[in-house]
């Protein structure tokens, strides 16, 4: 039992001196490759490309079109002619063929609609940028929040390694006192069943280190490969206000640069249904060839025709049944639904801000409690070790000063990050999460 339980105490050790010589995946790295390899990213960029494409005037009817056909026939039967002079033309078994080919263009010259959707188009990529943009802010909330998660865990880690450090020294005293005859074989087997705790403790807390960094590997879009480790430094803008993230957020928070991108988008659509209905003019030109040879003893044994035809049309929708003034009256609805729900965000915003304002002082002020926490739990060991070596107080005394400090060594660890987390969802709200360092 004592030889299985070093063992695995060497082992734990070795991984954390392992551990130690990994390379550091810097919060910077972290989010490089997530805007460079996530998928939700790339494909927003796809999209930026579709509207790109829809912009351009090749796609809003500015060039003419041109349409090409050719192609033969034939024919097999029989016609039976009478003239007037009593006289009779009788064709039987008659194969004849033709033959023809055409190229016409047509192209508009004027339609206001025309031009107006391709302004339309202008701003539905503006909408596609700022989608993007979402989808990044997005992402790196996700960065931030695994990359926090594996700092706390490592930082947790090390609180188990004290632990195991105070738990083998602990069972080594209490074996040799055992071995002099001068302690309980009890103290012994308290101390390594302590051991083997802190010991599944260290391995359950390793597993999650290891399935969180699989979780970022994801959310980066890129397999690091070997070990890493990463940077656990937090720090805290002290000039931060919440007067000042609000203002930030009415001028900067995508959610709402999104529904007045979209208020904007929907002003075109009156235009264009005003547009629809005024003339739209427009030329067309062709050029066509005939030829069709006849069986013999038909009428005509061929012809030929060619020839180049010129137009222009005028096409004006005097009435369309009312059509047009459903149209419009469903765009001034949309209108004023964007309208709504822009004042929604707003309210949303001022409470979201709010309630994370309100959880940040909560967790800085819970940080500090932890911190003072942390130092009395640490000296209140020193003292109860100093005991302990003694002989003044029982295993079971220190073992719990013992837990206590690897308590208030995760509650602080928990502190840490939940104020950071916090802090940096305000600068999401705010809309400045991409210029964090």
């Amino acid at each position: 039992m004592k030889a299985t339980i070093y063992i695995t105490v060497f082992f734990f050790f070795s991984l954390s001196i392992e551990s130690s010589g990994q390379n550091v995946l810097t919060r910077q790295q972290a989010i490089e490759m997530a805007i460079n390899n996530n998928y939700g990213i790339q494909l927003a960029q796809n999209n930026i490309r579709i509207a790109e494409n829809n912009r351009t005037k090749e796609n809003n009817g500015y060039y003419p079109i041109v349409d090409a056909s050719a192609g033969p026939g034939t024919s097999f039967g029989g016609s039976t002619q009478r003239f007037n002079n009593g006289m009779q033309a009788e064709t039987r078994n008659a194969f004849s063929w033709n033959a023809g080919a055409s190229i016409i263009a047509n192209y508009t010259l004027y339609d206001e609609s025309r031009s107006i959707q391709l302004d339309q188009m202008k701003e539905v990529l503006n909408l596609t940028n700022l989608q993007l943009r979402q989808t990044i802010e997005a992402t790196l909330i996700q960065v931030y929040n695994q990359y926090y998660t594996i700092a706390q865990l490592t930082e947790n880690l090390l609180a188990v390694e004290e632990a195991l450090t105070l738990s083998r020294k602990r069972m080594e005293r209490a074996q040799i006192i055992y071995d002099y005859s001068q302690g309980l074989r009890l103290d012994v087997l308290n101390a390594q069943v302590d051991i083997s705790r802190d010991s599944v403790i260290y391995l359950n807390v390793l597993q999650q280190i290891e399935n969180a960094k699989r979780d970022l590997e994801v959310i980066i879009g890129e397999r690091i490969e070997g070990t890493f480790s990463i940077d656990p430094i937090v720090d805290y803008d002290a000039t931060i206000t919440k007067e000042s993230i609000f203002e930030n957020a009415l001028q900067n928070n995508v959610l709402l640069l999104l529904s007045d991108q979209n208020q904007v988008i929907n002003e075109f659509d009156l235009q264009i249904i005003g547009a629809v209905n005024k003339p739209k003019i427009g030329a067309n030109a062709g050029l066509s060839y005939n030829h069709q040879a006849s069986a013999p003893g038909s009428f005509i044994s061929s012809s030929t025709s060619s020839g180049l035809n010129l137009g222009v049309t005028l096409n004006w929708n005097i009435f369309d049944g009312g059509r047009k003034k459903v149209l419009e009256q469903n765009a001034r609805i949309n209108l004023e639904s964007e309208a709504l729900t822009r004042d929604q965000i707003v309210k949303e915003l001022r409470r979201d801000i709010d309630n994370a304002w309100g959880n940040y002082q909560n967790a800085l002020y819970i940080l500090e409690v932890e911190q003072n926490s942390l130092e009395i739990n640490r000296l209140n060991l020193e003292r109860t070790a100093d005991l302990f070596e003694r002989g003044q107080l029982t295993s079971i005394e220190f073992r719990q000063a013992q837990l206590n400090l690897l308590n208030s060594e995760t509650g602080y660890n928990t502190a840490r990050y939940d104020a950071k987390l916090i802090e940096l969802q305000l600068m999401y709200l705010s809309g400045n999460i991409m210029s964090v360092d």
